[in-house]
């Protein structure tokens, strides 16, 4: 008896110290740092998990040539644009790309969405931040924007997860903002 009684004790132990299932996004997920160059532009940005670049992403919606790096699991989306001027054309302004996102989610989804926009410094630099939430049949999210220029590269980070997800909303408030530009002197 004392036998089975300290077998069950240690697998009780086993079981504990594994985490069983932890919902605690600390336990869950590797979190650390990336940094992304593009042009003469760097950015540091944490993050819960790697993200990679995405193939076949050479320019966006609105022709500018673009390298998308993303990463997501059922929890939280990561999404980094990096976006150079096309030839004989300027790179848009933070806020005027930002303005776009506005008018394509209020276009798609009209009443369903919330959005909050701000100009905040981020390390330094100038950057149009958006906190919105969709809330519609088609999808139930929760997500943050932030779109500044640095050194002739326009970088649009965006991150996402599901309202309903509490180890979304943990990662949320462990990485979104998180973000270093990297200051080269000369």
């Amino acid at each position: 008896m004392k036998k089975w009684f300290t077998v069950c004790l240690m697998a009780l132990m086993v079981l504990v110290m594994s985490g069983c299932g932890s919902d605690n996004a600390l336990d869950s997920y590797s979190f650390g740092h990336k940094v992304i160059k593009a042009g003469s532009s760097e950015v540091t940005v944490a993050l819960p998990y790697d993200i990679g670049v995405q193939p076949n992403t050479s320019q966006n919606a609105l022709g500018y040539p673009v390298t998308t790096y993303l990463g997501a699991d059922k929890n939280f989306l990561v999404s980094i644009e990096a976006v150079t001027p096309k030839a004989g054309q300027p790179l848009p302004t933070a806020q005027a790309y930002g303005a776009e996102a506005k008018q394509f989610f209020e276009k798609s989804f009209g009443k369903s969405l919330t959005w909050a926009e701000a100009m905040k410094t981020v390390d330094g630099v100038t950057a149009f931040t958006a906190d919105a939430s969709l809330n519609s049949d088609k999808a139930k999210i929760r997500f943050f924007q932030y779109t500044f220029v640095d050194k002739g590269v326009l970088w649009n980070i965006t991150y996402q997860y599901p309202i309903d997800s509490t180890m979304g909303a943990q990662i949320s408030d462990l990485v979104v903002g998180k973000i270093q530009i990297t200051k080269k002197e000369g």
